[in-house]
């Protein structure tokens, strides 16, 4: 096995480190090369222009930056293909990159979470202050909220 690190500056996978994660050839295309380069903030003078230096997998999106990465993953290709117009994007190993580029998917799913208790927390309310065909009328509007997820909301009808 050849022996590969990533020339993302503070990235620290090695072949020998990470095994199991993949490692992609910095493209030789000049323009290209320059461009992967410097979102890395690597120097791309630095570097000599036919050696083969590579990025991990943490700086890349593999499902959608790949054309086979379901048929690598599922063992019928020995070689992962990266798609034309795929760059590295995610550098979250460079300190100062990592504080201004939050993960916003856990805040988010807080919110949902409270929008979600918020809801029901005021379609009880409705509820216990309602007669009954407005309850009902109430329950059926409300088993039909869908969320950005995919999530439906029931109400529990309590006696």
């Amino acid at each position: 096995m050849v022996y590969k690190w990533c020339v993302v500056p503070q990235c620290t996978n090695t072949t020998i480190s990470s095994p199991h994660k993949l490692f992609v050839s910095v493209p030789t295309n000049p323009k290209r090369r320059k461009m992967w380069l410097r979102l890395a903030r690597r120097d791309p003078k630095s570097i000599l222009a036919h050696t083969n230096v590579f990025m991990c997998e943490d700086h890349f999106n593999m499902e959608k930056d790949t054309i086979n990465y379901l048929k690598y993953k599922m063992g019928f290709s020995q070689k992962i293909l990266l798609a034309d117009e795929a760059v590295p994007t995610k550098f979250h190993c460079q300190e100062d990159r990592r504080s201004r580029l939050p993960d916003a998917g856990p805040s988010r799913e807080v919110f949902f979470k409270r929008q979600r208790i918020d809801i029901v927390t005021e379609c009880l309310r409705r509820h216990s202050t309602t007669t009954h065909t407005e309850s009902l009328q109430n329950d059926d509007m409300i088993q039909e909220i869908i969320e950005p997820k995919g999530y439906v909301i029931y109400i529990i009808q309590m006696s």
